[in-house]
């Protein structure tokens, strides 16, 4: 029943108005953060054996370990053949691999996990961020061990037009940043180069230049609201100048940790697209234990609920039910004297068609 009720949850929230387009990562990385990005293998760049289509997705070079769950969701296929070396279970050789399904901005959003050894899911389990998902792998077309992290949005289909979007614009190593942009008139596999050398190293042992998309493959696409046609991941905090086209392209640009930074961006505007005063804020401390302080608030009087929940969807605290006055507002989550076992929760704010949810750690 819990399992049930916690499906209506997510697919309840999923339908629920947001319009907001902040420059900051939307997932959770799948992987620990000492495990690099193959940046010799981008998303858009050239595909391997066949140059007039693109790499539909990035490969992290995780060698039979494990793979978590970079977003909330449900689990939509499991494709496991213990025998699988080569082929795979649709065209491009993807091995064994999971889908799981969540939304974006009201969209259908899916995130396949491709070339595992063994899946740890099964189809229609919930998974959170952070969860484990599979054993990454070798299998498929592949040419050794490595995660290959694909996101298609509003279709599943492998011949979807223009549905694949880069996954270094929604995920990155802890700390780090991302920038993206538009090379004006310059065609596919155009060189994009950045100054100095924005990789942490370690873990990165590969180059850091960038090339334009290849959008001569049909599945190629851009960021629904960055328009972008090169990305930069994995960042470093720091001014970096981007040159391209010999020069004729030249943008200077300063990324802070964990914000995506348009380098075409005219001034130091904001670049956020939202609702000014509706926002869930990261509890704090966190982890914690004891207690922990949950900042929110909210653009116009609305009836507002607070609640917190555990992995399996079960309410376990109702922290906020009644009308609250535009502002900012703190709510105190206490465990004091609590049987709540330690391990990650999850708190969800609605207010009128609004809802954000975030995750907190409890540590005893």
């Amino acid at each position: 029943m819990i399992k049930k009720f916690f499906l209506f949850f997510l697919i309840f929230q999923s339908l629920s108005i947001s319009i907001s387009y902040s420059q900051s990562f939307r997932l959770q990385r799948p992987v620990a953060n000492n495990i690099q990005t193959n940046g010799s293998y981008l998303y858009g760049e050239p595909r391997y054996g066949n140059s007039s289509l693109a790499h539909l997705g990035i490969d992290i070079s995780i060698k039979y370990d494990t793979v978590r769950s970079a977003s909330e969701g449900l689990v939509t296929f499991v494709g496991y053949n213990p025998a699988d070396t080569i082929g795979g279970y649709e065209p491009g050789g993807a091995g064994n691999y999971i889908v799981v399904r969540t939304y974006w901005e009201g969209k259908l959003l899916y995130l396949y996990y491709m070339h595992l050894q063994r899946p740890l899911r099964s189809v229609n389990d919930i998974v959170f961020p952070g969860m484990p998902l599979a054993i990454s792998g070798n299998t498929g077309n592949s040419t050794g061990p490595h995660l290959h992290f694909e996101l298609r949005l509003n279709t599943s289909s492998p011949s979807g037009s223009r549905n694949r979007r880069n996954a270094e614009l929604w995920c990155a190593i802890s700390g780090m940043g991302a920038i993206y942009g538009k090379v004006p008139g310059a065609a596919n596999n155009t060189r994009v180069d950045i100054s100095p050398d924005p990789k942490p190293r370690p873990p990165y042992t590969t180059f850091s230049y960038a090339l334009t998309y290849n959008f001569n493959d049909p599945g190629i696409g851009s960021d629904d609201i960055y328009q972008e046609n090169y990305a930069i991941g994995d960042v470093k905090p720091g001014a970096y100048t981007i040159t391209a086209l010999g020069g004729a392209y030249r943008r200077t640009v300063t990324v802070r940790e964990g914000e995506l930074v348009n380098a075409d961006a005219p001034t130091a505007v904001a670049e956020e697209i939202q609702i000014k005063g509706f926002h869930l804020y990261q509890n704090y401390p966190n982890p914690f234990n004891g207690g922990t302080w949950i900042e929110y608030s909210v653009s116009s009087s609305e009836y507002v609920t607070l609640k917190v929940y555990d992995v399996l969807g079960k309410e376990v605290a109702t922290l906020v039910n009644e009308v609250k006055e535009a502002g900012i507002h703190n709510s105190q989550f206490s465990i004091l004297n609590s049987p709540l076992p330690s391990g990650v929760y999850f708190y969800q704010l609605r207010a009128g068609d609004l809802i954000e949810t975030k995750k907190m750690i409890l540590q005893k």
